[in-house]
């Protein structure tokens, strides 16, 4: 299914942090309005903050304008917090399980996610963060890159 992209959204600012709270989830909403956004977005984050090195969750944290580092700031962690495991069938389970759907229904949610994030990251933190994972979700993490406004 391809992914639409509205050229109405808010574009990222440019100035080393993203769009809005309110353009960020309005996206995830657009496109996947079966789950709420807040949730869908939080279930991702989390799940993606619990796996990655601590001080590229800080740099996220950073880019991230500040409403919306205040709506995940219990995604966070410490900069000298390590990375753990990373494998596609556990991040697919915990997703699925914060939001109570299907695992199966989670690539979806997760490419939409992806896209809201990438229009709020630059293109190096984004090149980043996909070295850390494994291939089959820096998979997704790329194609939802192709359909976010990225920052430039």
């Amino acid at each position: 299914m391809a992914m639409m992209h509205n050229q109405e959204t808010e574009s990222w600012s440019g100035e080393g942090v993203g769009t809005s709270a309110e353009s960020f989830l309005a996206r995830i909403n657009r496109e996947v309005p079966e789950y709420s956004p807040t949730e869908a977005a939080d279930a991702v984050i989390s799940a993606l903050c619990e796996r990655l090195p601590g001080g590229l969750v800080q740099e996220l944290r950073e880019q991230f304008p500040e409403s919306l580092r205040r709506l995940f700031e219990r995604s966070w962690k410490d900069r000298s917090a390590p990375a753990n495991k990373f494998d596609k069938d556990d991040f697919y389970l915990d997703i699925a399980e914060r939001l109570q759907i299907e695992p199966e229904s989670v690539r979806l949610v997760l490419h939409v996610v992806f896209g809201s994030i990438h229009s709020q990251i630059t293109e190096r933190l984004a090149e980043k963060i996909a070295a850390e994972m494994p291939p089959n979700i820096s998979g997704t993490w790329d194609a939802a890159r192709r359909d976010a406004d990225l920052p430039r």
